[in-house]
């Protein structure tokens, strides 16, 4: 596919931008999309920040001010100064911050838990664990509710599938 604007290169850059309810969507080679403000470093053009910050910045802007000032208690950082940066702190952030922001990352990843690559990806046994352990979690969540909610048939159930995994786990290591 050629470019839209100068049909002479190949479309590297393709954008679909949405304006009064239509999906405008334009493929435009690096030159043009470069010449046309398009692209990162380029006037006009929009960065991470600029995204971050205009997803959160409604939000952080309907806020009145006294909900604004806290700050990550481990980088000082502020909800209103990581949406003009664009970039969160420190790890931390994440969850001082987790009510505010939890509606973008939704939006953003469709998620708001990490569900990416890991280092353990590449080896079957370590993703294995893995997976034991996040298994393990959530029986041990679900025993925790099952107790609470006084069904100890269940709860005992639990514990016997949360005793064979472990003893499981312990054979391979």
């Amino acid at each position: 596919m050629n470019c839209e604007k100068c049909n002479q290169h190949p479309a590297t850059t393709h954008i679909k931008r949405m304006a009064g309810g239509m999906v405008e969507e334009f493929h435009l080679c690096a030159a043009c999309a470069k010449a046309s403000g398009l692209l990162p470093g380029s006037s006009g053009g929009f960065n991470l920040a600029d995204l971050f910050g205009g997803l959160l910045g409604n939000s952080v802007s309907q806020q009145p001010a006294a909900v604004q000032s806290p700050r990550c208690g481990a980088c000082g950082l502020s909800l209103q100064e990581i949406a003009q940066s664009g970039r969160m702190g420190c790890a931390a952030c994440y969850d001082t911050f987790a009510v505010q922001i939890a509606p973008t990352l939704q939006r953003v990843h469709s998620s708001v838990q990490h569900t990416g690559k890991t280092p353990e990806d590449g080896n079957p046994a370590l993703r294995e664990r893995r997976e034991r352990e996040s298994t393990l979690t959530q029986l041990r969540e679900q025993i925790a509710q099952a107790v609470q909610e006084e069904n100890y048939e269940q709860a005992a159930a639990l514990r016997d599938e949360i005793r064979a995994l472990e003893q499981g786990g312990n054979d391979d290591a």
